[in-house]
């Protein structure tokens, strides 16, 4: 009986730990350097703004300058694999993709903005580089 409640109680720790979000995937090509973000998201967004592992609400008041629901819409805040990339124009999200730090680590922007001219990137180990400013 005691294996019984042990058993059960690993399948609900592990249902528990799956993390589940709404946010799209940006897919990137890897293969292709240097990466140019403009040439993935198809928008007149002007810069993007990056959110790290386990930024919460606060953290993007904080760093967009309004109220912004990212608890809600995306994993970033519980999850330490993704970085939260969110495009803006005209003081307003234009769109938002959680992208994996598994190949391009955008962690390092993390709680800080870069206009799009200057949104070009390569990788350097297992981070990433700005290539212009």
């Amino acid at each position: 009986m005691k294996y019984l409640y042990l058993v059960v109680l690993m399948l609900c720790l592990s249902a528990c730990s799956h993390i589940e979000s709404d946010a799209p995937l940006l897919d990137l090509d890897y293969a292709e350097e240097p990466l140019n973000l403009f040439e993935y998201v198809d928008s007149n967004w002007e810069k993007v703004c990056f959110l790290g592992p386990y930024s919460n609400d606060d953290a993007a008041l904080e760093l967009l300058g309004f109220q912004w629901p990212l608890e809600t819409l995306t994993s970033v805040w519980v999850n330490e694999g993704v970085t939260l990339l969110v495009f803006i124009e005209n003081g307003s999200i234009e769109s938002y993709y959680e992208v994996s730090r598994g190949r391009y680590d955008f962690s390092v922007f993390s709680n800080s903005c870069i206009k799009r001219s200057a949104a070009t990137f390569i990788k350097n180990g297992s981070k990433v580089v700005q290539t212009q400013v």
